[in-house]
């Protein structure tokens, strides 16, 4: 009685219950991931952070004192999750989940208890997440009825064996083929098609499944849902008979989702297989695509650029990226073949954007003036690195000789950038430049022409210099640009250091009265072209915000692969 007491006069206690409540439901972890354990075995739900409550942290609540176990017992969102690895607590569980909707996880072939509960609670389910599931399971346990389903994973094994060829033709219906209000559908190593309804779908993740004839599925699927908002197509394979079943049974631009905002491409393998899906959709200029190659692919090819060309956002945009490298063969691969330069490109628009890593490009930067929109680029950012990615860099180091510790930075042809910049001309306005190629652009800027009173894009005004690792000195660099302010007639200078950056960093020179304005800029960020909000925000696991590494080079995290996700 006393505890009681003087528990009653804690000032949390004087709180609103319905106040306490909201308190306590931000306790459990913000994830993407559910496991168990009893069972590792992962089931990913990839679309939503969620607060998912493990029994530990229930428990950790409800004996805290009397009150506190009364609240938490009486909140049904802290119960509604039903797993199958979970045996001990399910009963007490769907007890105190009240009438609410529940989320069930099922794992290999459903229990007793599971089914009863599929078969009984069908108005209440709204998510389902079942790993390890095969044609057999799915056939045998997913035809109850699911009225209410919002959410379903479905997820397999990675192993691609016997039973994977079995299964590559077989067709499964799903809960008889009624799901409504079904908006959000991921499979993961699926091996056999899963029969559903689509038509109210908005989120749509393919995961490296196995499907006879599987780009003609996909599109298929994807031309019974209007309301597409986000779509996620990882490991796309594809071989010459898919492309040509898929170019038989749909013609281009056939499938229409006007509502789409997200598209990524995620570790693509085939070239080939992303042309062919893009040539059938229809998208908006507000949809943004993130396209990226496998790591164990080759980079993408040239052919991959007309394609880029006529994507609805590129015909808007008017900021891009260009990410120069090198791509020399690994030093224990035999004799070293001339280096072939690479690229990722991004496109921005004040709606969408798109990015592609890694484009191989035999034919030098210059090509990119066929793909970008270049009488519409106000904005350009050229970027200069030895590689791409850490993965790309360990392969450019000899493991057998420490000294060998791959490519220098890569050195940029004038002649070619001016190709690039040349169509440019009448709408380029700002350009960023790395400061170990400003040389070679300034090059490219300025006319072989001795008697030349203007650069190459008269309307340049504004020049920003970002500074890393392999940059020469700052006062080199301003002494450079003010040799040559007679003709650029340059507004505005500015000076920013990449984290990489160890040099000195003063705060002016004696030239800084050649320009009109000059800025050492001091920021704790890494400077990043402006992108629109579609890009800037996270909106699942797998579209988390673009950022630049510390080269200034953008990458798109994988929030499966973050710290904070159970593993």
């Amino acid at each position: 009685m006393l505890r009681s007491a003087l528990n009653a006069v804690i000032p949390f206690h004087q709180l609103p219950v319905e106040l306490v409540k909201a308190i306590l439901a931000l306790v459990p972890t913000m994830q993407y991931c559910f496991t168990s354990n009893k069972d590792k075995q992962q089931t990913v739900d990839v679309w939503e952070r969620r607060h998912i409550a493990n029994i530990g942290e229930l428990y950790t609540l409800m004996l805290v004192c009397r009150q506190w176990r009364d609240i938490v017992a009486g909140m049904p969102a802290f119960w509604n999750t039903i797993d199958q690895a979970n045996t001990q607590v399910q009963t007490k569980f769907l007890e105190r989940s009240g009438y609410g909707s529940l989320r069930i996880i099922l794992r290999n072939t459903p229990s007793a208890f599971m089914s009863t509960l599929c078969d009984t609670e069908t108005v209440r389910i709204a998510e389902i997440h079942h790993s390890g599931v095969t044609a057999a399971i799915a056939e045998k346990n997913l035809g109850f009825s699911a009225p209410a389903l919002r959410v379903l994973n479905l997820a397999n094994s990675w192993f691609f064996g016997r039973r994977t060829l079995l299964e590559a033709s077989r067709t499964v219906q799903l809960f008889r083929g009624q799901t409504p209000h079904l908006r959000q559908l991921s499979l993961h190593h699926i091996h056999w098609f899963p029969a559903v309804q689509t038509d109210s779908l908005t989120h749509l993740d393919i995961d490296m499944c196995r499907w006879d004839d599987h780009l003609v599925k996909i599109v298929g699927m994807l031309a019974t849902t209007p309301r597409l908002t986000d779509l996620v197509l990882s490991s796309l394979p594809s071989t010459g008979p898919d492309v040509v079943s898929l170019n038989d049974q749909f013609p281009d631009a056939s499938v229409s989702l006007p509502l789409l905002c997200r598209l990524h491409f995620r570790y693509a393998a085939s070239e080939e297989a992303v042309a062919a899906v893009l040539a059938k959709l229809a998208l908006p200029p507000t949809t943004a695509l993130d396209i990226v190659k496998a790591m164990d692919a080759r980079h993408f090819s040239e052919n991959l650029l007309p394609t880029l060309a006529h994507l609805p956002v590129m015909q808007t945009a008017f900021r891009a990226s260009i990410s120069l490298a090198s791509a020399p063969l690994p030093h224990w691969q035999g004799p070293q073949e001339p280096s072939t330069t690479t690229v990722q490109l991004t496109a921005a628009s004040t709606q969408a954007a798109v990015v592609c890593s890694t484009l191989s490009l035999p034919s030098g930067p210059a090509v990119l003036a066929s793909v970008l929109p270049v009488t519409r680029i106000r904005e350009l950012w050229l970027a200069a690195t030895s590689h791409h990615s850490m993965e790309e860099a360990m392969l450019l180091i000899d493991p057998f000789n420490p000294a060998v510790q791959g490519p220098p930075p890569f050195d940029v042809d004038h002649d070619s950038l001016q190709e690039l910049l040349r169509p440019m001309a009448g709408a380029l306005e700002t350009l960023v430049v790395w400061g170990h190629i400003l040389p070679a652009v300034l090059d490219a800027l300025i006319t072989n022409d001795a008697t030349a009173t203007r650069p190459l894009c008269p309307g340049l005004s504004t020049l920003r210099l970002m500074l890393s690792n392999h940059s020469p000195p700052v006062h080199e660099l301003i002494t450079l640009i003010a040799t040559h302010q007679d003709v650029l007639r340059l507004k505005h200078v500015e000076v920013n250091y990449l984290h990489t950056y160890a040099g000195p960093r003063p705060e002016g020179s004696e030239l800084d009265h050649h320009f009109v304005s000059i800025e050492y800029a001091s920021r704790s960020g890494l400077p990043i072209m402006i992108l629109p909000p579609v890009c800037r925000k996270e909106a699942h696991a797998r579209w988390t915000p673009w950022t630049v590494d510390g080269d200034g080079i953008y990458i798109v995290e994988d929030g499966e692969s973050l710290d904070h996700v159970v593993r």
